[in-house]
């Protein structure tokens, strides 16, 4: 019975050691593994979040450059009225003193050689007219949407944290195989829409560079 017991607990030693070994053999696979990616997982959870940074950045950029744009516009179409009205108020201001100075042939002691270039205001005239269309055909083109849509980071669940067991085994504390806990599992999504009449200052070109 003696010889009998000892065979068993031999036996038990036996398989404890095979598994023994084969759970140090898989940590130490598993160690080789971790060791080998740590770089990538750090390197790809910091794009990740440099990405959204730079994305929402860009976002509002073109928020900005779009509320700039139109203000330009607005005082392009402006200029372009103040323009229109002096040349036409030149024109007639030319046109009144070319008809005194013909009025005064007659009874005036000197009268100064003045004539009107109508060709240059007919120019003038062309050139606010092109003005008008380029502004015309921007409007009539295809405008952007209004809303961007912003990119976010979503939380993954992808399993169970470690057990407070797992933590205790000496290659674990060791290797620090738990260091990427607070390393979460992310996808990209669009969220919610940014509106572009959202309180944005307008950015300065510098800046927006």
């Amino acid at each position: 019975m003696g010889r009998e017991v000892e065979r068993k607990l031999r036996k038990v030693c036996k398989t404890a050691k095979m598994y023994e070994d084969a759970a140090e053999k898989s940590m130490t696979e598993m160690t080789q593994i971790y060791n080998d990616n740590r770089r990538v997982i750090v390197n790809r959870y910091t794009s990740e979040l440099k990405f959204v940074d730079h994305a929402e950045g860009l976002a509002r950029n073109l928020t900005s450059l779009r509320k700039r744009s139109s203000w330009l516009s607005q005082q392009l179409g402006q200029l372009r009225h103040n323009v229109q009205k002096q040349m036409e108020d030149l024109y007639q201001t030319e046109v009144d003193i070319d008809i005194k100075l013909r009025a005064c042939h007659g009874s005036c002691q000197l009268a100064l050689p003045f004539s009107i270039d109508h060709s240059s205001y007919q120019m003038l005239q062309n050139d606010m007219d092109q003005i008008d269309k380029t502004l015309n055909k921007r409007k009539k083109t295809a405008t952007p949407p209004k809303n961007i849509p912003t990119i976010n980071l979503q939380h993954i669940d992808v399993g169970p944290a470690p057990s407070a067991e797992y933590k205790t085994i000496p290659m674990v504390k060791r290797e620090l195989l738990t260091q990427f806990e607070d390393i979460g599992q992310n996808q990209v999504v669009l969220e919610k829409l940014l509106e572009a009449s959202a309180d944005i200052e307008a950015l300065a070109p510098t800046e927006l560079e």
